[in-house]
């Protein structure tokens, strides 16, 4: 259902419709209508804040990571997650001057 309306917020034009929270797995998904997706200029995959309050829900787009930063380089791996740890020795290894 569409309907041109001021919502809490005072946003005009909102689209509204209702859903149906269903069993995902181990969790619960919604779907949310193509309509309401394009409106909003997100696509799949796309990363999404999800928040609570009281008795909603608000879905807001991430911001893409800016050009040049370590986010945006690796925005899109998927590869094996790299560990990495903390090496602080007490001695020299190497032609190191302390």
């Amino acid at each position: 259902m569409r309907k041109n309306f001021k919502n809490s917020r005072g946003i005009k034009g909102v689209y509204m419709t209702t859903a149906i929270i269903t069993k995902w797995g181990n969790s619960h998904a919604l779907r949310i209508p193509s309509k309401m997706i394009k409106s909003l200029g997100i696509a799949c995959n796309d990363k999404v804040y999800l928040e609570t309050s009281e008795d909603r829900i608000i879905i807001t787009k991430a911001p893409v990571p800016e050009k040049g930063t370590l986010e945006y380089l690796f925005k899109d791996y998927s590869g094996e997650s790299f560990k990495t740890t903390l090496v602080n020795p007490v001695e020299p290894i190497g032609n190191e001057k302390w």
